[in-house]
């Protein structure tokens, strides 16, 4: 499933593909684009504005409407909303550009990355890309908190 976030979601679009969902961003385009590019390209719409909400309903365009304005709880809307299994941290995305991250070795990204963290960790992720490496820095645990957090209001929009 592939998801289109309007111009409200632009945060929350990097947090999905870091959580492993294929989202695109639609920067620059207006409503009618939206809809003819979620509708031509089998995506789901996924907005914070009502009207489009409603546009996509009436043209049988899949969308889902985000009220909150609170990161975990769109994270949790949409994960909910849609029924997603999130595959974070087995497979991510790039957070910049959407490509599957690819899990690789030190030596891989050796000269990529300073030789400290080389020391430190033994997990990276790279996106061919963007050739730009990740690993679980001092953010990870603001990226687990994240992660948890929605997977708990997700689990509880579902019980409702």
């Amino acid at each position: 499933m592939k998801l289109l976030l309007d111009e409200m979601l632009k945060k929350t679009t990097k947090w999905l593909r870091i959580f492993g969902m294929d989202t695109d961003f639609a920067s620059g385009r207006d409503d009618n684009e939206l809809l003819e590019v979620a509708k031509n390209e089998n995506m789901v719409l996924v907005t914070r504005d009502v009207p489009l909400y409603s546009r996509c309903k009436k043209q049988g365009v899949q969308c889902v409407l985000v009220k909150s304005t609170k990161l975990e709880e769109q994270i949790a809307e949409i994960k909910s909303g849609l029924g997603l299994e999130f595959t974070f941290p087995e497979k991510t995305r790039c957070p910049a550009c959407n490509t599957p991250l690819e899990l690789v070795s030190g030596s891989e990204v050796s000269g990529l990355v300073e030789e400290n963290v080389l020391k430190k960790h033994n997990k990276f992720w790279i996106c061919r890309k963007e050739n730009k490496v990740y690993w679980e820095g001092s953010h990870w645990r603001n990226i687990t908190r994240i992660h948890e957090t929605s997977e708990r209001l997700a689990k509880e929009k579902r019980k409702k």
